[in-house]
């Protein structure tokens, strides 16, 4: 009969040959090695720990949970077995319970790398990037060379407006991992913030050249080109956005049945331009339906019902249909947003008669008319847009407007404003509750002698609508504004007004009241 030396010697031979196979990856070999070990010693240690990370890395994850806490009976204190109930949890779909194994083990560990760098991921990914950027910090003091660590440290910083710090790390980033992109990207959007566009060009650049089929990366160079004015390449780059993630490569619907334009001979043929990204690209793009309808071709366009009533108004536009909609003999489509691609538009070329849209004339929305000066404002974007927070105004902000005497403000802000009218109180008409389409807000705009926006589609619409607009622009602005302009070649009546360093907007509204001053002694 063996004795205890034997089986000893025998379990250590099984668990010799499951991590031999481990390593060839020979996965359910080693699984049933583990399972054999663990019927002639239930508690054998090593055998547990395998089989967990087997089910953690491509099993279930509520297995790996049983075994972890098998495991975990044996050595309670054991960081490493904390952290492993925490990732099972995790993947399970519990992470209130994931976070206390987490906490369980920097109890255990205060160092302990892999809980500490998945305790700031959870902080990171539920937006409290203060509690997240202190984790990754920690984690890169250990000096072992922590790529993530550095990276997020800098993704952290940057969304607390710490865009310094942020530069630094995301450099510390690219000296750790000579083969990523993302550290080049995030340091191109903090160059295009700063309005060092050379650089931010040259950082997309450096991306895509380290990452030739990251679709992001070509997509923040196109952003980066088009902000610079270097429609040719830019443009082309901008034709990656239909391989980001979440973005479908052609759109559903009838344009599933056609070939994508690019550029044959139209005449005698119907073109379905379909829709994409927000209503104000829309309104900004619709302009190029006459170069396209000049080419032969009947347009048809793809709206949403609010944009409809107005997008028909536009030159070359024959028919609006609503996204998805059959159009029976239509020969090809192309996306709204290539047309400047496919018809090769530059900066010297750009389609800029206004107005190009025209307001229905048969809506009433502003009350008699008065001698005062009749100025419409909006300082919020969508909610739902990813930059909205940066390039909203706070409507507060803006009070020194007030100062400027005979002029009236008309709000076209839509959605819950909430209390910040108190301060315009009985100088701000509220003309929200009659905006219920585009149409009706062209009409507004065109009643009024001024707009001030913030980037928005009423922007857009102003401008096409020739009435003078004024924009409020933040740093890093979307690219269809240029940089360092006051001007826009898209909207000859546009004036920009721009944020300063440091997220300052006072220097910007400081200029807005003394033009505005002028404008009406004009």
């Amino acid at each position: 009969m063996p004795d205890m030396s034997d089986e000893r010697e025998i379990l250590e031979g099984l668990f010799s040959d499951a991590e031999a196979a481990l390593e060839r990856g020979a996965i359910h070999k080693a699984s049933a090695l583990c399972h054999g070990i663990l019927r002639l010693a239930p508690d054998h240690a090593g055998a547990l720990r395998q089989l967990a990370a087997i089910e953690i890395n491509g099993g279930d994850p509520n297995v790996a949970l049983e075994f972890f806490e098998r495991a975990r009976q044996l050595a309670p204190a054991d960081p490493d077995l904390c952290h492993g109930i925490a990732t099972a949890l995790r993947l399970m779909g519990r992470p209130a319970e994931s976070e206390l194994a987490l906490s369980a083990a920097l109890k255990a560990d205060p160092g302990h790398g892999p809980s500490l760098y998945d305790t700031a991921m959870m902080r990171q990914q539920r937006g409290d990037h203060k509690g997240a950027s202190k984790l990754y910090l920690a984690l890169a003091a250990q000096g072992v060379g922590h790529f993530d660590a550095a990276f997020n440290r800098g993704v952290t910083l940057y969304h607390l407006g710490n865009l310094v710090a942020a530069e630094r790390w995301f450099h510390v980033a690219a000296q750790l991992d000579r083969t990523s992109p993302k550290p080049f990207m995030n340091l191109g959007m903090i160059y295009r913030i700063w309005g060092f566009v050379k650089e931010a060009v040259a950082c997309q650049e450096k991306a895509v050249e380290l990452a030739p089929d990251n679709a992001e990366a070509h997509w923040n160079l196109a952003n980066a080109l088009l902000v610079t004015g270097e429609f040719e390449r830019g443009f082309a780059e901008y034709e990656w956005r239909f391989e980001r993630a979440g973005r479908a490569h052609r759109p559903a619907g009838a344009a599933l049945l056609m070939p994508r334009w690019r550029g044959e001979d139209l005449r005698g043929k119907t073109l379905l331009i379909t829709l994409e990204q927000g209503l104000g690209d829309a309104v900004h793009f619709i302009r190029f339906a006459q170069d396209v309808a000049a080419r032969g071709g009947e347009v048809v366009v793809e709206s949403l019902p609010a944009l409809a009533p107005l997008l028909a108004t536009a030159p070359g536009v024959a028919k609006v249909v609503a996204p998805g909609t059959a159009v029976p003999g239509a020969a090809y489509y192309v996306p709204l947003m290539s047309l400047p691609y496919v018809l090769g538009t530059t900066l010297a070329t750009i389609t800029a008669s206004v107005p190009y849209l025209i307001a229905p004339a048969s809506v009433h929305i502003l009350p008699k008319a008065s001698s005062a000066l009749r100025v419409g404002l909006v300082w919020r974007g969508n909610p739902q847009h990813e930059n909205d927070k940066r390039r909203s105004v706070p409507l507060d902000l803006l009070a020194p407007l007030l100062d400027v005497p005979e002029v009236t403000f008309f709000s076209l802000q839509i959605g819950d404003v909430g209390p910040e009218h108190t301060a315009w109180q009985g100088r701000l008409t509220d003309l929200a509750p009659l905006l219920t389409d585009f149409a009706k807000t062209a009409t507004a705009v065109q009643s009024l002698d001024l707009v001030i926006s913030v980037d928005t589609a009423v922007a857009h619409v102003a401008g096409a609508l020739g009435k003078p607009v004024w924009i409020l622009l933040a740093q890093g602005n979307d690219w269809r504004w240029l940089h360092g302009r006051d001007d826009s070649p898209w909207y000859p009546t546009a004036r920009l007004f721009r944020q300063q360093r440091g997220r300052n907007w006072a220097p910007a509204i400081r200029a807005m009241v003394q033009a505005l001053k002028s404008f009406i002694r004009s």
